[in-house]
């Protein structure tokens, strides 16, 4: 049961990893490039966030749960498990903020839209710095 739960909890991972990846790329691609495609991005943002990103960082947090209470106790999986959690609240915060860029794109609130905008981009570098820490300490435990 257990390796099956941590196949589950890599895949989830993987692609909580690869959304964040693929977003950072389309953000590059289409910020800065007018407003109808900020507009574009944050709905762009907002869809992503909806349907893949909340739901995988969901079961990320499930699948870890679960393999926490059938994991050696350590320093390092303590470590992993706080790098895992900062990211995912740092997650939550930023999927606040992709919401909130949302409404002020679509109100034409550009110089709000891009002060959260700036911030969003701050969280989601701490997002993806504490993931990869989780992941190569949980990798280095296997």
């Amino acid at each position: 049961m257990k390796s099956i739960l941590l196949a589950l909890h890599l895949v989830f991972v993987g692609l909580w990893l690869g959304c964040v990846l693929t977003e950072a790329l389309f953000e590059r691609a289409l910020l800065g490039q007018g407003r109808t495609q900020e507009l574009l991005l944050s709905n762009l943002h907002k869809r992503v966030d909806l349907f893949i990103e909340i739901p995988a960082f969901m079961l990320v947090l499930i699948t870890g749960g679960m393999l926490w209470h059938q994991a050696q106790p350590g320093m390092l999986l303590h470590i992993k498990v706080g790098f895992g959690l900062l990211a995912i609240l740092a997650n939550a915060y930023c999927v606040h903020l992709v919401f909130k860029r949302h409404r002020l794109a679509v109100n034409g609130l550009w110089s709000a839209f891009e002060k959260t905008d700036h911030l969003q981009h701050k969280i989601g570098a701490v997002v993806l710095i504490a993931m990869l820490m989780a992941l190569s300490i949980g990798l280095y435990l296997l």
